[in-house]
C-alpha cells in the first residue's frame, strides 16, 4: 500500500511572455509599500529595472530600492534589507532576478516580520526555529534555474558557524511562510541570457527535477512535475544554450525551473545539492557547476535503488529500450551526456591537491549544512561513500 502523502502550492502563479506588465496589479493587491530587491549589478538587467519600476509608479505604489544582492547572497545582507524594509514600512517585497535575488527577498520579508538573523531559523542550525510568518512576496525570476518562486526555500552563506566557523556553511531557511504569494514567470525575461548562465540554470532546475523523483519524500504529485520538468529541459536546454537570443526555448525551459521548483519544495532534494551546497561554500563553486558536476556520479551511486524511477524519467524524455534496466542506464547516460554538451565542467578544478584534508572537510560541510537531502536520499550514504563521491568531482589543477 502507498504511503500517505501531501501537496500544498499556494503560491499564484502568473505565467506567460509579456507577463512583466502584471507586476503592478500582483504587487498592488498585497500591499501599496513596496521594497523592490535585486542585483547589485543592475546592467545587465537594467532595462527590466527600469521598466518594473514604471509599472509600480503608474499603480501608484510606493518603492524603496535595494539593489545589492550578488550571487550566493551572504546572511548579514538579508539582515541588513530587513531592517530598511521594517523602517521603511514596506508591505510586501519584490525578488526581480534570479534565484540569489528571490532568495534575499524571501529572507528579507521573513525577517522583517520576525526579527533576529538567517541562522536562527536554518535548518542545519541545531537551534534553529520555525519560519512562521513573512511579508508576502512577489516573485519575478529571470533565469530559468532554481525553482525559488514556487518554493518555500531560501539558501544563504553563513559566516562564523558550525564546527569550523573559519569555513562559511551554506544553509537555507524554510517554511509555507516564505511561499511567495505570487511567482509572475515571463520567459521573455531570460531571453538572450549568456549560454554559459542558461546552462548553470538548467543544470539547476535538471537537479531538482530528478532529485525529487528520487527523493525518499517523493510523492505522486512532485513526480509527476519533476518528470515534465525533466522533458522540457532535455528538449530545449541545448538549443537555448546555442541560440541565446531565440526566444522560443525559454518558455519551455521557464515552464520547466517552476515545475522543479514546486516538486522539490514537496519532496526534497538528496545528495547531489549537499555536495553542490558544500562545493560552494568551501570551494567557491557556482551553484549551477556544482549541481552539474555532482548529478552525473550521484545518479550512478543511485542507480541500483532508482531503477523504476530512471526507467519513468526516460520515458518522459522518449527514451526507449528493452527493459526498465535498460532505460534507467540510458537516461544516466542521456544526462551526463546533456551536461557535457551544453559546455558544463564534468569536474571541479582545485588548486591543491585533492588530498584527505579537503575531502574530510568537504564530508564535513555538506553534512552540517544540509542534513536533510543526505536523509532523504535513496541509497544510504555514510561518510566513506560521501567522501568517494566527492573524490569523483574533483581533480587537481588550475
Amino acid at each position: 500500500m502507498a504511503r500517505p502523502w501531501e501537496f500544498q502550492l499556494p503560491t499564484r502563479i502568473l505565467f506567460g511572455r509579456g507577463a512583466l506588465r502584471k507586476l503592478g496589479r500582483a504587487a498592488g493587491g498585497l500591499g501599496r509599500s513596496v521594497f523592490l530587491v535585486g542585483y547589485a549589478d543592475t546592467a545587465p538587467l537594467a532595462a527590466v529595472y527600469h521598466r518594473a519600476e514604471r509599472l509600480l509608479a503608474e499603480a501608484d505604489l510606493r518603492f524603496e530600492r535595494f539593489y545589492g544582492v550578488p550571487p550566493d547572497p551572504e546572511a548579514d545582507l538579508v539582515c541588513q534589507g530587513a531592517e530598511r524594509a521594517r523602517s521603511g514600512g514596506a508591505e510586501v517585497v519584490i525578488g526581480l532576478g534570479g534565484g540569489s535575488v528571490i532568495d534575499a527577498a524571501k529572507g528579507i520579508a521573513a525577517l522583517a516580520r520576525m526579527g533576529g538573523k538567517p541562522w536562527d531559523y536554518a535548518g542545519a542550525n541545531p537551534d534553529g526555529k520555525p519560519v512562521t510568518e513573512s511579508l508576502p512576496v512577489v516573485a519575478v525570476p529571470t533565469t530559468a534555474g532554481t525553482g525559488s518562486e514556487v518554493s518555500a526555500v531560501a539558501v544563504f552563506t553563513h559566516r562564523g558557524v558550525g564546527s569550523n566557523p573559519d569555513v562559511p556553511l551554506k544553509a537555507s531557511i524554510s517554511g509555507p511562510a516564505i511561499q511567495p504569494a505570487v511567482a509572475l514567470v515571463d520567459p521573455d525575461l531570460a531571453t538572450g541570457s549568456p549560454p554559459q548562465l542558461t546552462a548553470s540554470c538548467g543544470a539547476d532546475a535538471l537537479g531538482h527535477a530528478i532529485e525529487a523523483s528520487v527523493s525518499r519524500r517523493a510523492n505522486p504529485v512532485a513526480s509527476l512535475l519533476a518528470a515534465r520538468a525533466v522533458a522540457l529541459i532535455v528538449g530545449h536546454l541545448p538549443p537555448a544554450v546555442n541560440n541565446p537570443d531565440d526566444p522560443g526555448p525559454r518558455q519551455p525551459l521557464a515552464l520547466a525551473a517552476t515545475l522543479a521548483g514546486a516538486a522539490f519544495s514537496q519532496a526534497g532534494v538528496v545528495v547531489t545539492h549537499a555536495i553542490a551546497q558544500a562545493l560552494g561554500a568551501v570551494l567557491h563553486v557556482p551553484h549551477g557547476a556544482a549541481v552539474a558536476v555532482a548529478t552525473p556520479p550521484v545518479l550512478r551511486f543511485n542507480a541500483p535503488a532508482c531503477v523504476d524511477p530512471y526507467a519513468e524519467l526516460a520515458e518522459a524524455c522518449r527514451i526507449t529500450a528493452d527493459s526498465a534496466q535498460a532505460k534507467a542506464s540510458r537516461f544516466v547516460e542521456t544526462i551526463a551526456n546533456l551536461l557535457r554538451a551544453v559546455g558544463l565542467p564534468q569536474r571541479v578544478r582545485v588548486p591543491r591537491p585533492v588530498d584527505d584534508q579537503l575531502v574530510d572537510e568537504l564530508v564535513q560541510n555538506a553534512r552540517e549544512s544540509t542534513p536533510v537531502p543526505i536523509t532523504l536520499n535513496p541509497s544510504k550514504v555514510d561518510d566513506c561513500q560521501l567522501a568517494e563521491l566527492f573524490r569523483q568531482v574533483l581533480c587537481s589543477g588550475r
